[in-house]
């Protein structure tokens, strides 16, 4: 009877061990199959979505760009090639179906004469007016955004928009607003007020808007 119980002990740990080799061989198998067809498990699929997801982001609406510079960290103006003078140079072609950016309201405006970043005479009242506003209250804060007409280089543009922005703020200053209350953007000619090619559009893109 020992003999017969020891057999019985023995036949039933080889069929354990058997099934448990069937059962490692049926899961490399599968794991085999799953490799060589390319599936992958869900939290893989959630890596290569999320990854995708921002590749997508990172590419999608290649809108204008804005150059916003803490002032005296811009770039120089004289730094910029200029072959094609700002607003000059009577760059080729036109630019169909560009439309006009949101109009500013009119007393926070400062128009400029052409390649010219001098304030003129009738700008002064305005500049004026919204410097006393921010010397009244010093947790306001504005933003001059500096443009320019289409005409010349986009580098050159940028640094005339720059300019204008700051010659603006050097009113402001003068008049008693902290250097602090003032930011600097410059868009150059990638925001026009108006979208003709004639003298009057250009006129109306040389400017500088003061914003809250």
């Amino acid at each position: 009877m020992s003999s017969m119980s020891e057999f019985i002990v023995e036949g039933k740990t080889v069929m354990q061990n058997f099934i448990k080799t069937l059962f490692a061989a049926a899961t490399l198998a599968l794991l085999v199959s799953c490799a060589s067809t390319g599936e992958t498990t869900g939290e893989e699929q959630t890596d290569a979505q999320q990854q995708d997801a921002t590749a997508q982001d990172a590419t999608a609406q290649p809108g204008q760009e804005a150059y916003s510079y803490a002032y005296g960290q811009a770039p120089s103006y004289d730094a910029y090639d200029t072959s094609g003078g700002a607003e000059g140079g009577g760059r080729a072609g036109g630019r169909p179906g560009q439309t006009a950016a949101g109009a500013a309201s009119s007393n926070r405006v400062v128009y400029f004469n052409f390649d010219s970043s001098e304030i003129l005479p009738e700008s002064q009242a305005i500049i004026e007016a919204n410097a006393r506003a921010l010397a009244g209250n010093r947790r306001a804060v504005t933003q001059l955004e500096g443009h320019t007409d289409e005409r010349g280089s986009r580098e050159y543009n940028i640094a005339l928009g720059e300019r204008r922005a700051n010659a603006v703020r050097q009113v402001m200053i003068a008049l008693g607003v902290s250097p602090q209350q003032i930011r600097l953007v410059s868009y150059g000619e990638e925001r026009p007020a108006a979208g003709g090619q004639d003298e009057q559009s250009y006129a109306l893109n040389r400017r500088v808007e003061i914003v809250y």
